[in-house]
């Protein structure tokens, strides 16, 4: 029997694919449930595959692999209103982890073979004339300097980038406008997050909900190494609450600093301070 939303076709990224096994236990799963598929390489540029799929008719893709690769070419999912699955197989994906959607390859082809869609939110962060949706997170300030070096179980080169962003760390004086409340004085780094998890599973935002349409933010104060070693209570989330972190549900944040801080987005340095960030409700449509 046909998919309602039509056969969909599943993305093979050249990096942090899902792994060999798990894969072909996911494609015979599909076949078990008479599910029919195609299987297309995302190649060096994700987005322009994904364009070109969606020019040639395609509803339905699903990602087997990590969030690095995934995001690059979600925002063709958004402006195409095309329906985005995601199947991990054994590879780290903090945006899959908040839907539930790292499982074995059984329980992941249920997943895809059911007609269930929810519609979720989707960032916009707006800095110097440029603009970057975010799926999952953004940090500015140390966590931003820190991401230039930050891999997916790479545990000694994360612990290299945090010591270089730590001893590369300047005091710095952030104002934060949000929706219904503001934020003026000195901190290490602002946190916006749509999904709960980071850094390859932790728990870094246990209320934030992406379909809420609201962020996650927090401002973290106190002691600059408090990011980095906060991150060893992160698994399930007990760093929170915090005397030197504060909360709130805001729908919309304007972030200034002095000197200009690093803004990263999903993992990826798009630029620096000042930065806008928005929610645009209901954008994603994923399979889940």
């Amino acid at each position: 029997m046909a998919h309602p939303l039509g056969d969909p076709v599943l993305l093979v990224p050249e990096r942090d694919a899902a792994l060999p096994g798990e894969r072909a236990a996911f494609e015979r799963a599909l076949t078990a449930k008479g599910v029919a598929f195609r299987v297309e390489p995302l190649g060096r540029d994700p987005r322009a595959t994904v364009d070109r799929l969606v020019a040639g008719g395609t509803r339905f893709a699903v990602h087997l692999g990590g969030q690095a690769s995934l995001v690059r070419w979600l925002p063709a999912a958004v402006d195409a209103d095309l329906v985005a699955g995601v199947f991990p197989g054994g590879v780290p994906n903090d945006f899959a982890r908040t839907f539930g959607l790292e499982t074995n390859a059984a329980a992941g082809a249920t997943l895809v073979a059911s007609p269930r869609v929810l519609r979720v939110d989707v960032g916009l962060a707006r800095t110097a004339g440029k603009e970057a949706y975010v799926f999952n997170h953004a940090v500015v300030g140390l966590g931003a300097a820190a991401a230039r070096g930050l891999r997916p179980g790479g545990r000694a080169r994360n612990l290299l980038a945090w010591y270089r962003a730590l001893l590369g760390h300047r005091a710095t004086a952030f104002d934060v406008d949000m929706t219904f409340a503001e934020f003026h004085g000195p901190a290490t780094q602002v946190r916006l997050s749509n999904g709960q998890y980071a850094y390859g599973g932790l728990l870094a935002a246990p209320t934030a909900l992406p379909d809420d349409g609201a962020w996650d933010v927090q401002v973290w104060a106190g002691p600059k190494t408090l990011p980095f070693t906060a991150l060893s209570a992160m698994p399930r989330g007990e760093h929170l609450p915090s005397e030197h972190v504060t909360q709130w549900r805001q729908k919309r944040a304007e972030v200034t600093a002095t000197p200009p801080a690093p803004v990263a987005v999903d993992d990826v340095v798009v630029g620096r301070t000042p930065v806008t960030f928005e929610l645009l409700p209901n954008a994603l449509r994923l399979k889940v």
